[in-house]
């Protein structure tokens, strides 16, 4: 009887540090990586999608619809990079194509209620009467609509700042914090 006293203890021990090993935390409850909080690399994945319209307010003014998409964080989650796309109609007839890369600088990180952002690229503008690359400027802000959507006005400049665009629209997010 006392052997086997002996042999339970040790036994019980070694049972239980398995068992507590495999206890469930939900994820909400976990403690973040530190590699996850502070960003660090480049990071590619669908991060945001956004859908505008608006205007084009300059000499050859045309009605604007466009659309982005953020697929990476470069070095900081909230520095971004992103596709833009733009289609233009109208001034006389005239259509033009805007598509450019960007590197964004968001203000504020994800789910705050008001995310200011600016930030330049490389685009490339096509109309029937000329196609021009050329360094662009993007600024704007989103303001929270629902818990993965938020409104979106954003300010384009092109050619220079010869050509001003005014956009209005909705952003999806990851809804990664």
């Amino acid at each position: 009887m006392l052997r086997a006293r002996r042999l339970a203890l040790p036994l019980l021990i070694t049972l239980a540090t398995p068992l507590a090993a495999q206890e469930f935390t939900p994820p909400d409850q976990r403690t973040p990586q530190p590699a996850a909080t502070a960003g660090g690399g480049v990071r590619f994945g669908l991060l945001g999608f956004s859908t505008r319209g608006g205007g084009q307010i300059n000499s050859d003014e045309q009605g604007v619809v466009g659309s982005t998409v953020d697929i990476a964080t470069l070095g900081h989650p909230q520095v971004r990079l992103r596709p833009s796309f733009e289609a233009g109609v109208g001034g006389g007839g005239a259509q033009s194509l805007h598509i450019s890369l960007e590197v964004v600088y968001r203000f504020q990180p994800e789910g705050a209620a008001a995310i200011p952002y600016v930030g330049a690229g490389l685009g490339w503008y096509d109309t029937s009467a000329r196609t021009t690359t050329w360094p662009n400027l993007v600024m704007g802000f989103e303001l929270a609509f629902r818990p993965q959507f938020n409104w979106l006005v954003e300010y384009h400049s092109l050619d220079r700042m010869g050509r001003h665009r005014f956009l209005i629209g909705l952003a999806t997010r990851s809804g990664e914090r």
